[in-house]
């Protein structure tokens, strides 16, 4: 995946590029990432571009979670925040790159990207799937297999787990709820 690839399905507009300074304790490959090929920005993902720093900073899990009163695993509180998906907040280890769901008011969180190349690569299927959808007379269960072979041959985390995030929405999209 490149930042031109990414543009092309969601438009320069559509793309949110990190900075590239103040990611000293972040790993290095999904600092890079971050900042030259960037995470998408659109209904379906938000995305939260940001560089830790402040005591109240709403890029670092623990003190977004404070904001809410919500519990945040000990393990988890600096994790940084990279956007939300309609049900989800999605964060990555610095330490690792590896990405994290937590489900709306789950006490507990979901590996679900091996790194934000998967998460990307990850997002981007289901932009496709999203427009195909959209299309008239759709084949809904040939765009969720197609979008569950694209997905698996390149990260096969998200789908690993039967009540992972994202065997839940493809859930809702065989069942005609988008």
């Amino acid at each position: 995946m490149t930042y031109d690839d990414l543009t092309q399905l969601y438009g320069l507009d559509g793309v949110v590029l990190y900075p590239a300074q103040g990611f000293d304790s972040v790993h290095a490959e999904t600092a890079q990432f971050l900042a030259s090929i960037g995470l998408p920005n659109d209904k379906f993902f938000t995305s939260r571009a940001g560089v830790s720093g402040s005591g109240r900073d709403p890029y670092v899990l623990a003190p977004l979670f404070a904001l809410g009163d919500r519990y945040c695993p000990e393990e988890s509180q600096s994790w940084h925040v990279l956007g939300y998906l309609p049900a989800a907040l999605v964060a990555a280890d610095p330490s690792s790159g590896t990405v994290y769901i937590f489900q709306e008011s789950a006490r507990e969180y979901q590996v679900a990207h091996r790194d934000v190349a998967g998460l990307v690569h990850c997002l981007a299927e289901f932009r496709k799937l999203e427009d195909a959808y959209n299309s008239p007379d759709p084949d809904v269960e040939e765009l969720v297999e197609t979008f569950r072979e694209a997905v698996a041959a390149f990260d096969p985390t998200p789908l690993a787990d039967p009540e992972s995030e994202w065997n839940r929405m493809l859930d809702e999209v065989l069942e005609e709820m988008w």
